[in-house]
């Protein structure tokens, strides 16, 4: 006589600190299989969740399980008690120190610009000792200003991560303060100065603040000042002009805010898995199995998720920034004879508006969607006055025009918005649209930089 082994649903469950696999039998239900495991349910104050978080009918056949489901047991008292502790820990709140940030950062967007004018138009606004004792006053107050940002005491998750940028805007000052306009090309050499020492000072908060948040705000900061620093540097030492270098930065910004949410959640990678149960043989010999973390506890969880939307809100509200800053230094040059160069700029002044107009989809945050959509309409009003003064009236016909098609269709498509209308078809266009903007955002800022010319002549020479 053949006997064949009656079919089971493989599960495991969670409570605690321990882990038990378990074969439940078709005509069996999860309550009393979790009886036999030595479990026992208090109705109303034990849950057993699903891996989507859901809770689970402990009256469910075995024949209704999924076989390798996952079911944690948790204690509702201990849990009520654990979160309502922790978000008194952690609440955010106010920060009266907005306005003195708000301050800062204008005063050095002030000095910045005055002395980029300045250069530019080869003043005399102080001779050299002036300008380095300038520079150095405003050095102390981007320190002293940097170290009252990393020791304040009332904590706003968003407001924090932007107030940052106050200290790095006074330390860019400091930088284009200390240069001098006798120096060839000394717009371009005091951008670079003032990107570094804002570098230099993100790099020295990333090291040395303790607080998780803010060192990821710092670092994050950090690497988008260097990396913008060393593309005018080399820019500088290439021999191309200003603007050049302010359209290769203007170019990378919709790549860079593509690549960012890669760079957010930093964990050890037995986080992801638990390798040392599920991996029967190492990828090398010398291979090492990834060590799992055991319970992840709540605490470690909400540390993670701070300082990825430190990284996430302090790289978007920058990179919006260098967005609507170079685009119009790209633009503030005589209009371009070569149709290469022409070609460039049409496309990244049109790359990098569907960029940041497409991109602040993906966010649910309200700063992250709309600091994208400033820095798109600063982009759109710098373009239009520019070709406004190239070419005329008939470039104000045209934008006429276009805004009237615009304001038909928005009209047209806001009240199926309004009643929770969804179109899948309109979001995949959009999301060509996205991806077609950010792989051409560069090529197209190369083409306006005059890169074409600039190999020929080191190839030549």
């Amino acid at each position: 006589m053949l006997l064949t082994a009656p079919e089971r649903r493989k599960i495991v469950v969670l409570s605690g600190d321990h882990r038990t696999d378990a074969a439940v039998p078709l005509d069996d239900t999860l309550r009393s299989a979790l009886n036999a495991l030595g479990y026992s349910l208090e109705p109303g104050r034990h849950a057993v969740l699903d891996r989507a978080g859901a809770q689970t009918d402990l009256d469910t056949p075995g024949s209704d399980l999924q076989d390798g489901s996952l079911y944690s047991i948790v204690d509702l008292q201990l849990a009520g008690t654990a979160a309502a502790s922790s978000t008194a820990a952690t609440v955010d709140e106010p920060d009266d120190k907005g306005a003195l940030w708000w301050l800062v950062g204008t005063l050095a967007v002030v000095i910045s610009a005055v002395s980029l004018i300045d250069a530019a138009t080869l003043g005399t606004l102080g001779n050299m000792t002036e300008r380095v004792a300038a520079a150095l006053i405003l050095a102390a107050g981007s320190v002293a200003s940097a170290i009252l940002w990393a020791l304040r005491g009332p904590r706003n998750r968003t407001g924090e991560s932007v107030a940052m940028l106050a200290p790095l805007a006074l330390a860019f000052a400091a930088g284009v303060v200390a240069i001098d306009p006798a120096f060839e090309a000394s717009v371009h050499l005091a951008v670079v100065a003032g990107l570094f020492a804002a570098g230099v000072l993100a790099t020295l908060l990333a090291a040395t603040v303790e607080a998780l948040r803010l060192r990821s705000a710092a670092g994050i900061a950090a690497v988008v000042f260097l990396a913008l620093g060393s593309v005018w540097g080399v820019t500088l030492l290439a021999g191309l002009d200003s603007w050049s270098a302010a359209a290769v930065s203007a170019g990378a910004v919709p790549l860079a805010m593509r690549y960012l949410p890669s760079t957010l959640v930093n964990v050890p990678e037995g986080h992801h898995i638990d390798y040392k149960h599920f991996m029967t043989s190492r990828w090398t010999v010398r291979g090492v199995v990834p060590e799992s973390p055991g319970r992840v506890e709540m605490a470690t969880v909400r540390a993670s998720v701070d300082a990825s939307s430190a990284r996430l809100v302090t790289g978007v509200v920058l990179l919006s920034i260098v967005a609507a800053v170079f685009l119009p230094l790209a633009l503030a040059r005589p209009v371009p004879t070569d149709g290469f160069v022409l070609g460039g700029t049409i496309g990244l002044v049109c790359t990098l508006t569907i960029a940041l107009l497409l991109t602040a989809r993906h966010y649910a945050m309200p700063v992250l969607r709309w600091v994208p959509r400033a820095a798109c309409a600063v982009v759109v009003l710098v373009t239009a006055v520019g070709a406004t003064v190239m070419f005329g009236q008939l470039v104000i016909l045209v934008a006429a025009g276009a805004m009237l098609v615009i304001g038909v269709a928005t009209a047209y498509i806001l009240v199926p918005i309004a009643k929770g209308a969804r179109s899948l078809a309109w979001s995949r266009l959009a999301d060509v649209f996205e991806w077609l903007a950010v792989a051409l955002s560069l090529p197209a800022a190369l083409l306006a930089a005059d890169i074409l010319n600039a190999v020929r002549g080191m190839m030549s020479s």
